[in-house]
């Protein structure tokens, strides 16, 4: 096993606007992360989701803190991530306006209940429904580890999003 390095001193780091800059040029899938805890939902779009392990299934999502959404995770201990198709551009558009009422984001799709109550969108090229393991702080935001308990998908183009628009891959 390899021996822990030591965090470099905040004045080691790059700049805050040289790292965003250089991650937009990576695409990435695009996914609008859910919760809901007793009568309030709400979700946001994401790019910072990955798979962490398969044994158990497992997803990594980081929400920043100051993300309403965020807030539903921790009280709920659930959350569902939704890849969207390049139909669902919309939907992601929504999702990623600022202070926009719940009752709108899900206004567009069609949403059911997975089996955590996390609200889940039909039609996703997949849609993973997640029952928090773990939460880590890491500077704004929280990573949060879910088990899968319940997973839904089609066979869509996968909505991709570089250098902050949404994209297609071509079929070329």
């Amino acid at each position: 096993m390899g021996a822990l390095v030591e965090q470099d001193a905040p004045g080691d780091l790059i700049p805050s606007e040289e790292f965003r800059l250089a991650m937009r040029k990576v695409t990435s899938p695009v996914a609008v992360i859910t919760a809901r805890a007793g009568d309030m939902r709400n979700g946001l779009t994401a790019t910072a989701v990955c798979s962490a392990t398969t044994d158990p299934p497992t997803l990594l999502v980081c929400i920043n803190r100051g993300a309403t959404c965020e807030a539903l995770i921790a009280r709920s201990g659930s959350f569902a991530v939704n890849f969207l198709t390049e139909e669902q551009a919309g939907i992601a558009r929504l999702f990623s306006t600022a202070r926009l009422d719940p009752v709108e984001r899900f206004a567009e799709g069609r949403w059911t209940a997975g089996p955590s109550g996390a609200p889940m969108l039909a039609d996703t090229v997949a849609s993973f429904d997640c029952r928090v393991v773990q939460m880590v702080p890491c500077g704004a935001h929280s990573i949060f580890m879910g088990q899968v308990v319940g997973v839904t998908g089609s066979d869509g183009p996968m909505l991709l999003y570089r250098d902050g628009y949404f994209r297609r891959l071509s079929t070329e």
